[in-house]
């Protein structure tokens, strides 16, 4: 951005073949003139002696930024206020904009919680997505035996509780405190209005294959293994749904991804986690019973 306090200045193609617009500011103007923007194919050049600044455009929209989210945040109550400074570095709430942010903060409701508290329970239906606003928590999920196994830990900005409600499935895990805190959670139907809605992404089989044939984007299988084998989209990744979370940190940020199952349940709450790892992450609408192209495996 350039202002301009006196003098004159001209604006016209980088070929020199078409004049834009020109400013000029004499002394006894009552203001500056402002150039809010010099598009990429633009030059701007001195039309006589002038005074003027160059400002930092990212920067001034940082600082407004600011100012907005200050003035946003008086308006409102205490309570709602400490929610939003917690969640606004944790995923999947720190991709959100500053007024989606404050609106789930008011939709969330705190939890105090003890040591060795289940907070959700294998099997059982899902009503809540939680966040750790304080304390610390375990993973644990039954084994082929019955046999709790801890499978991940759990701190302050982590979120867990999404896949039931993404999958409309019983809890796949149970989640205990280790240390005593609070929590916050937002019921099924504001997760679907709030952060469903905003966060999770749908590519249509034609449109996704389209960005495969460009090199666009890399598939990602989130099935089983043993269903990966028997029939899967011709060069997917395969990363079970139970290991996104953890696995969807070493993948390349550049990159696309289309993540697909075999009805797409699964794949939503796998591209759902994947786009609190900051990845850009679309589940395949149908799944691969959907799939029109390509196909290999021992069935084929």
């Amino acid at each position: 951005m350039v202002v301009l306090l006196e003098g004159g200045l001209a604006m016209g193609s980088n070929d020199g073949g078409q004049h834009v617009a020109a400013f000029s500011v004499d002394d006894d103007a009552p203001d500056p003139a402002i150039l809010y923007t010099i598009p990429a194919a633009a030059r701007v050049q001195l039309s006589r002696p002038s005074v003027y600044l160059v400002i930092d455009g990212q920067r001034l929209d940082d600082v407004l930024s600011g100012r907005h989210e200050t003035k946003s945040l008086a308006t409102l109550d205490d309570s709602v206020r400490e929610r939003v400074a917690g969640l606004i570095k944790a995923e999947p709430f720190k991709q959100l904009s500053f007024e989606h942010l404050c609106r789930c903060a008011q939709a969330m409701l705190p939890q105090d919680v003890d040591v060795g508290e289940d907070v959700i329970v294998q099997g059982e239906k899902g009503d809540y997505f939680y966040v750790i606003e304080s304390g610390a928590a375990e993973v644990l999920r039954a084994d082929a035996g019955r046999q709790a196994v801890s499978v991940a830990s759990l701190g302050p900005g982590s979120s867990f509780g999404e896949e039931a409600l993404l999958k409309g499935e019983p809890r796949n895990a149970t989640v205990r405190m280790t240390k005593p805190g609070r929590l916050l959670k937002i019921d099924r139907a504001d997760f679907d209005r709030l952060l469903k809605a905003e966060l999770l992404r749908e590519i249509a089989p034609e449109d996704a294959q389209r960005h495969l044939e460009q090199k666009k984007a890399a598939l990602i299988d989130c099935r089983f293994e043993e269903e990966w084998e028997l029939w899967r989209i011709k060069n997917a990744r395969l990363i079970p749904l139970e290991d996104i979370r953890e696995r969807a940190r070493g993948l390349d940020k550049s990159r696309e991804y289309v993540v697909y199952c075999r009805t797409g349940r699964r794949s939503r709450a796998a591209a759902f986690l994947m786009r609190q790892a900051g990845l850009d992450a679309h589940s395949l609408k149908g799944g691969i019973a959907a799939w029109p192209y390509e196909l290999e495996g021992a069935a084929l």
